[in-house]
């Protein structure tokens, strides 16, 4: 054989087997950090800004009625996980549609459940909004 045809069967070869692998670098890292903050802190930052000023609005428009309870739990119980919903939804939304163009595996819709480490984030967001909410309430 000649090195022609050795070295066209070696391309095809590696071609097949999806091509070289690349190195690892740093890239990676960096990536799932630029994820972490898109996906992560992004919704929780704009999660609890939007708290924030609709209390804010809340207490300028009724400041004798802000004092009740009922008013937090309203909060509480209503737009805190409102919120939350729409912010994580629209994450997961985008996420899911990033990951869909770049043929990577999707998420929606979820055929099992969603993983223990999302309930656990929702959970300790929730409450974190929710003693925030409240230590704001007592001062009052």
């Amino acid at each position: 054989m000649s090195t022609v045809v050795l070295a066209s069967m070696a391309i095809w070869f590696v071609e097949a087997r999806g091509g070289l692998p690349r190195p690892q670098t740093g890239f990676v890292f960096s990536e799932a950090a630029y994820e972490l903050v898109l996906f992560g802190f992004v919704p929780l930052f704009l999660t609890v800004a939007t708290v924030w000023i609709l209390w804010h609005v809340s207490e300028k428009i009724n400041p004798d009625e802000i004092t009740d309870i009922q008013p937090l739990l309203i909060f509480i119980i209503v737009v805190i996980p409102f919120v939350m919903l729409i912010y994580g939804g629209l994450a997961t939304v985008i996420h899911n549609k990033i990951l869909a163009v770049s043929g990577g595996l999707v998420y929606l819709p979820w055929a099992s459940t969603p993983r223990v480490s999302v309930i656990l984030a929702g959970a300790v967001m929730y409450i974190g909004l929710t003693v925030w909410l409240w230590s704001r309430w007592r001062k009052i």
